[in-house]
């Protein structure tokens, strides 16, 4: 499990690394300063560098003051493809898939999780800025045998709010047994990441993946339970 865990944190880490820009910057004595792919190192007959637009300079070394390598920040007043660039409501909809990982249970009672769950969640939250988020989640959730009523909070970061942005996710709440008499629910917690992509200003598909605790019991009968899960939705 926490091989899985690190992969998978590793991998998002990878994700946020990727969805940073970098340029080379020329910076002119004059206070000019140019953003583009260097053509020519700097040497003692100057610097060629051609632009995002594809126009190509040439500045003598008497010149230029330095060049350098730099993270451009993505300038959302000009890219309008991110969905909640700032406070705001938002929602995430979403369709889940659970697979047990260790045990059901506790003590010499305990058995193989083999089980699995399919899941039906709504999130409604409020931006608080481009980096965070806080929500209240509810959903139903099918065991098989059963079914729960998750109510919980969500809490969202996001490192790099791009066009395609990284998060990381924690949730905390209860897995209520309303359905079933038989089955009583319990503490649900989950944490995981994933990817936002999109679509416009208003409309974004999310996907992502996480560990998922959730308690439960029939009768005198502790079924707690972990689990990994994914989900695939959208957001406006």
């Amino acid at each position: 499990m926490k091989t899985i865990l690190l992969t998978f944190a590793m991998l998002l880490t990878t994700l946020a690394a990727f969805g940073q820009d970098k340029m080379d910057v020329v910076y002119l004595k004059n206070g000019q300063v140019i953003k583009g792919s260097i053509i020519k190192p700097l040497d003692a007959e100057g610097v060629q560098i051609m632009t995002t637009e594809s126009d190509v300079y040439t500045f003598s070394a008497d010149e230029v003051l330095r060049v350098t390598r730099e993270v451009i920040e993505h300038n959302n007043m000009k890219n309008k493809i991110i969905v909640h660039d700032g406070e705001g409501f938002m929602n995430i909809t979403s369709l889940g898939y659970g697979f047990g990982i260790g045990d059901v249970g506790e003590g010499r009672t305990a058995t193989d999780n083999d089980g699995d769950y399919f899941a039906l969640h709504t999130v409604n939250g409020y931006h608080l800025n481009r980096n965070f988020s806080l929500g209240v989640g509810v959903g139903i959730e099918w065991f098989g045998d059963y079914e729960l009523v998750p109510l919980y909070a969500d809490f969202r970061f996001y490192p790099s709010l791009t066009e395609w942005a990284p998060f990381f996710y924690g949730d905390l709440g209860y897995g209520l047994g309303v359905l079933d008499d038989d089955y009583d629910g319990g503490l649900m917690a989950g944490v995981g990441g994933g990817i936002q992509r999109s679509i416009n200003t208003n409309f974004a598909l999310v996907a992502s993946v996480g560990y998922r605790f959730q308690g439960n019991s029939f009768g005198t009968e502790e079924l707690n339970a972990n689990y990994l899960q994914f989900s695939l939705g959208f957001k406006f």
